[in-house]
């Protein structure tokens, strides 16, 4: 079922020796999603080191969903996870991971990870990762490219937790680079970066990034319906009891919310997405 095959968009990082000896978690995924008189389906299943992938029963009328597991329990300095997703016409998916992935403090350079996601003609996916769960000292270098269509449909929720309020911890340093690029019929759409220095919990603390919260998420909706459904997303965050504000613009929808804790963002994340998508989280968002 999950036979090593060729791996044309994932790169060849695992398994490259570093300098210090130390022992370095590597995954890779890279999966295709067809469809077949109407039936959407994982045609192409690519899977190495300590990323997995798993696909739970879902309803007859609902996309197959990908569960990403790492199987290593979290990322530090050095590790490397590459992951290639692609959707083919007609076809849909949806990707979200076993649990929450948790960035330990590091003693080098930053865990990396690199997302590259393809959405061809009339294509739909809702990437669903958990949230990111940002330890004190830790450093991480994410990177996400997304290649859509003009009539393909993307929604992505991308979250992280500064330290968990539940075991009183705080984030003062580490460093995080997270760079979000979408092109949408060989156009570029949509850039996003937030990128700290090592002193990551000063930079959190100010009134216009965090201002004292521990969790902040985004959602992006690309599709040619996302201007029209602007004033559905802000009647739904009329009741979240957060800061959280939606704007749109050239067919792309962007959400962003700060939150005292995990718990209250993603019981809200539920709720509001759940009725946005018109179908529920997926099952192992449940809490």
């Amino acid at each position: 079922m999950f036979a090593v095959i060729s791996r044309s968009r994932v790169t060849e990082r695992i398994g490259k020796a570093d300098d210090v000896g130390l022992q370095r978690s590597r995954g890779a995924l890279d999966l295709t999603f067809s469809n077949r008189e109407g039936i959407s389906y994982a045609a192409r299943r690519f899977q190495q080191g300590a990323l997995k992938v798993r696909f739970p029963n879902v309803a007859k009328d609902e996309p197959p969903e990908a569960v990403i597991i790492n199987t290593a329990g979290g990322l530090t300095d050095g590790d490397q996870l590459d992951i290639a997703m692609q959707v083919e016409a007609a076809a849909g998916a949806t990707i979200t991971s076993q649990a929450c992935e948790k960035v330990y403090r590091a003693i080098g350079e930053p865990a990396e990870i690199s997302v590259r996601l393809t959405l061809d003609a009339g294509a739909a996916m809702d990437w669903l990762p958990q949230p990111t769960i940002f330890f004190d000292g830790a450093r991480l270098r994410r990177e996400t490219q997304v290649t859509m269509a003009a009539d393909a449909r993307f929604m992505a929720l991308e979250s992280v937790i500064f330290g968990r309020a539940a075991m009183g911890e705080t984030v003062e340093a580490g460093s995080l680079s997270d760079v979000w690029t979408i092109e949408r019929g060989g156009r570029l759409v949509h850039v996003d970066r937030f990128v700290s220095g090592e002193e990551i919990g000063r930079m959190l603390g100010r009134a216009t990034v965090l201002d004292g919260h521990r969790a902040m998420t985004t959602m992006r909706y690309v599709a040619p319906d996302a201007s029209a459904r602007l004033e559905e997303m802000r009647e739904l965050l009329g009741s979240v009891p957060f800061p959280a504000a939606a704007s749109a613009w050239d067919g792309l929808m962007v959400m962003r919310a700060v939150a005292p804790d995990s718990y209250c963002l993603n019981r809200e994340l539920m709720r509001v997405l759940g009725a946005f998508r018109r179908r529920s989280m997926p099952r192992v968002w449940s809490i």
